[in-house]
């Protein structure tokens, strides 16, 4: 089989864990990963308040945010965290030597493991799927009746300020184009009911520079599928006209909550 014999989501999937294999300065540089997880796991807090979950499972662990805070606030939970890209995975079990947590490598977008798990779980993983309503449909297929899956993803509006510096100075700009809300209101599977709430994030940076290294440091820099490749001259353009108006950086957060339908125990 070549290359060309390969589909492109296929393709997508292995650059995209080939970039987070290679991100080793990721613990340092993902600080909107660590308030998402703060944001998240405070819904999941209030959530599960009165249903303690007895098995989870954490879809893009990455080095394992999200799963430090699921087994301290879960113990007693079988907890399964899985990750596209081997190296995160073998990140991660370097911080949990004295716990037990599973750790799986695995395409989320189609999980090859069996349910059911009362809690799924995930902080920026979604915006990475190509098919987000299919992959949606399998992972709330792994839930137990009246089980949660929780998740917080990248919406429209984010990173705006290097798309229109971009956008102005010509220079092709890789961002995908995030959905909007009533987009992934609409993905929910038809098995239960889901609902998203926005929360809005800046993250301070002093350049252009900085940003871009940031992203290539949390393995983020894949750019999307119809994005040609810019210029340097495009590129130091649109470098310079973030550099004149924009000292930060905005995230729109999605949180995702979707219960399952059917009886519980």
């Amino acid at each position: 089989m070549t290359q060309a014999d390969i589909p492109d989501a296929t393709l997508r999937r292995t650059s995209i864990a080939a970039r987070f294999d290679a991100a080793v300065g990721y613990d340092a540089a993902a600080h909107i990963q660590r308030r998402c997880v703060t944001a998240l796991m405070e819904r999941i807090r209030q959530e599960m308040a009165e249903q303690t979950p007895a098995s989870i499972l954490e879809f893009g662990c990455g080095t394992g945010f999200l799963t430090t805070q699921l087994a301290g606030h879960f113990p007693q939970a079988s907890l399964l965290a899985s990750d596209l890209a081997p190296g995160m995975i073998a990140r991660a079990k370097q911080h949990f030597a004295e716990k037990t947590i599973g750790f799986h490598v695995m395409d989320a977008e189609h999980p090859d493991i069996s349910g059911p798990f009362d809690l799924i779980a995930s902080s920026l993983c979604l915006q990475w799927f190509s098919n987000r309503t299919e992959g949606l449909r399998r992972l709330c297929d792994l839930l137990a009746p009246q089980g949660r899956l929780m998740v917080a993803t990248l919406l429209q509006g984010s990173l705006d300020e290097w798309k229109q510096a971009c956008l102005v100075e010509g220079a092709p700009c890789g961002v995908p184009d995030y959905p909007s809300v009533p987009t992934v209101e609409a993905e929910w599977p038809s098995s239960g009911a889901g609902s998203w709430e926005v929360l809005t994030l800046h993250d301070p940076v002093s350049s252009a520079r900085e940003f871009l290294r940031g992203l290539r440091q949390i393995g983020a820099s894949l750019p999307r599928q119809d994005s040609p490749p810019a210029s340097s001259a495009a590129l130091r353009r649109a470098m310079r006209h973030f550099d004149r108006t924009s000292s930060d950086v905005t995230y729109q957060i999605g949180i995702g909550m979707f219960v399952k339908s059917g009886e519980g125990p």
